[in-house]
């Protein structure tokens, strides 16, 4: 049987336990140095916090280290490995192989996307260096993913939804080019999010547009597919986002894991313990999306950017069917309310919108000398007021299902405990030296007393009492009983918490590439000799070390901006745009060639 886990994003200590609070069996997040987020670090401390919040639920915490690094930060890394490791952190997501060639504590190890693993060839070599799991190109296909586990006995990580990046992760340089902030380093600009002109031959063939920036990815319903297809952590991306956002998504993919869970008992387990109650129903459609693609999980093409706007826009709700100077109707079945924040792209196709102030019967009055969308627009609602105040007062609790036993045994009540993982607990009292008045009152109070829950992280499932005789016991005596015997399971959950093993590293020789050159990211002298020791000629630093990037390859993408266009070279339409492309913003010029 294999477990399968939900694995979301935390920006700090407080979304990290959002996530676990939601049904995260999972969660990875930043510490203070070399995360391949910048603006989502945290302290030793932090992190050490969510780690107790975590295991109490048998859930893991992954920490990020997954930039490359300089020489002079190589210490830095390794004595953070150390701290993390002491603080029980599960694994750390790395990129750069220099910290393959260190002295690390046994803390198990994965490969981030920052990787680029796209090929079974390239993957096939992780286990021998130590890499317990690899998180997959987000370009894969199902027919690659279940390959690639038919033929490597590793575990498989495949983002499902969030912001897309349009080139492949660990290989893009646009931002190190444009701005000399570099995404391997943790500081990516984004620039793919920027407006470009597209040009050839200096003429101006196509507007100023997005013409990089991907909608958001959504596979919420190819979990079964993909869980069929080998893969073991379903990641959600998002370290930057609200939590609007965490506590929306992260519930919806749990809702639907555990509906797949449930019809599949035999064959699939779920990695972590407890269950959610939600006051609320999911709607990943109501929070930050770009609209939303499967990304070529069936292997199959389709219009994949949004051109228009790199922002969120939320959730179509209908279409303007009357306008005039001053106010607009949408024509919709959705419930607009005062607050609500819309939005369309106009006719000189920009994103334009306004916040609902004053509203009838779909009927938007707007501002003096706001932009009124024309009739026939679609209309997109990109803030949904009574949906976020429902996750802003939401207290969706985690709780664990238990199984209580009150019983007499050697001159002694004990009080047992069985998790829903069969772990169990026992709590002993003298007996009490009188018996009740009034059994039935007493008995009654005993149950009363015995299942309650209040704040602890147990649900009691059922209660089975079996006493020779009925005592008096105080309520206070009860009460004490039950919250010690919580306490001393919570203990015991922590200490049963089962921490991935790190792998044996061994000596690999005969790496499938002979030659490195900048795309391999090689930063520091570790990494340089780890590939040395592979029997690869070094010829080439990363860029970040002062390569030059003339004639470099900037970066490669499955996207196809002339497909996009309606212009690809395998159709009829070849000729809607010429052949030599240039991409420019400001300054920059960008040569755009395809295969």
């Amino acid at each position: 049987m294999r477990t399968l886990e939900l694995l979301a994003p935390a920006k700090n200590l407080a979304m990290a336990q959002l996530a676990i609070n939601h049904g995260a069996d999972a969660i990875y997040i930043g510490c203070s140095d070399f995360g391949a987020r910048q603006n989502a670090a945290n302290s030793i401390s932090d992190v050490a916090v969510a780690v107790n919040y975590a295991h109490q639920y048998h859930a893991k915490v992954y920490v990020t280290l997954n930039t490359i690094l300089m020489d002079n930060e190589l210490e830095k890394a390794r004595q953070l490995v150390y701290q993390l490791y002491n603080i029980g952190v599960d694994a750390l997501i790395i990129q750069d192989l220099g910290l393959l060639n260190m002295d690390l504590p046994p803390i198990a190890l994965h490969s981030s996307t920052q990787m680029d693993n796209r090929t079974l060839e390239k993957i096939k070599y992780y286990k021998q260096w130590g890499i317990s799991r690899v998180i997959l190109a987000r370009e894969l296909s199902l027919e690659q993913i279940a390959h690639i586990h038919q033929h490597c006995d590793i575990d498989l990580e495949c983002f499902v939804h969030g912001s897309l990046c349009v080139c492949y992760s660990g290989q893009c340089y646009l931002s190190h080019r444009i701005g000399e902030r570099s995404a391997n380093r943790g500081v990516c600009a984004q620039p793919c999010r920027l407006p470009y002109l597209l040009k050839s031959d200096n003429n101006i063939v196509a507007p100023a547009r997005h013409y990089l920036s991907l909608k958001d990815m959504n596979r919420l319903d190819f979990l079964s597919d993909l869980a069929n297809a080998g893969v073991k952590s379903f990641k959600i991306e998002g370290r930057l986002k609200d939590e609007a956002y965490l506590i929306n998504v992260v519930s919806a993919y749990r809702q639907k894991l555990d509906a797949f869970l449930n019809e599949n008992t035999s064959l699939y387990a779920k990695s972590s313990l407890g269950h959610c109650s939600w006051g609320f129903i999911p709607d990943i459609s109501k929070t930050f999306n770009r609209n939303f693609t499967n990304y070529f999980i069936n292997n199959q093409r389709e219009k994949i950017a949004n051109l228009f706007t790199p922002k969120s826009i939320g959730k179509y709700i209908g279409k303007v069917d009357f306008c005039n100077s001053s106010s607009f109707h949408i024509q919709t079945e959705e419930t607009i309310v005062n607050g609500d924040g819309l939005c369309w792209i106009n006719n000189n196709n920009n994103l334009s919108g306004c916040n609902v102030n004053t509203i009838n019967n779909n009927n938007i009055q707007c501002s003096p000398n706001s932009e009124i969308p024309s009739k026939g627009t679609a209309i997109y609602r990109n803030y949904d007021h009574a949906f976020h105040t429902l996750l802003k007062r939401e207290k969706t609790i985690r709780k664990i299902n238990v199984n209580l036993y009150f019983y007499e045994k050697n001159n002694e009540l004990v009080l047992s405990l069985v998790d829903e993982q069969g772990n169990e607990s026992h709590l002993q009292i003298n007996l009490p030296k009188d018996l009740a008045n009034n059994k039935d009152l007493a008995l009654k109070t005993i149950k009363q007393q015995l299942q309650k829950s209040g704040n602890s992280i147990f649900e009691i499932k059922s209660l089975e009492i079996a006493l020779n005789k009925i005592y008096f016991i105080p309520t206070s005596v009860i009460n004490n009983l039950r919250r010690q015997l919580f306490e001393n399971h919570q203990q015991k959950l922590l200490s049963l918490h089962y921490k991935p093993k790190a792998l044996q590293r061994e000596n690999t020789t005969n790496y499938y590439i002979k030659n490195a050159d900048f795309r391999q990211n090689i930063s520091n002298s570790l990494a340089q000799k780890f590939y040395e020791k592979m029997g690869v000629h070094v010829k080439e630093k990363a860029l970040e070390c002062n390569v030059s990037c003339k004639e470099k390859e900037i970066f490669r993408s499955k996207y196809c901006l002339r497909y996009e266009l309606e212009a690809c070279l395998k159709s009829e339409h070849k000729n809607n745009l010429p052949n030599n492309l240039v991409l420019n913003y400001n300054n920059f010029s960008f040569k755009v060639g395809f295969d």
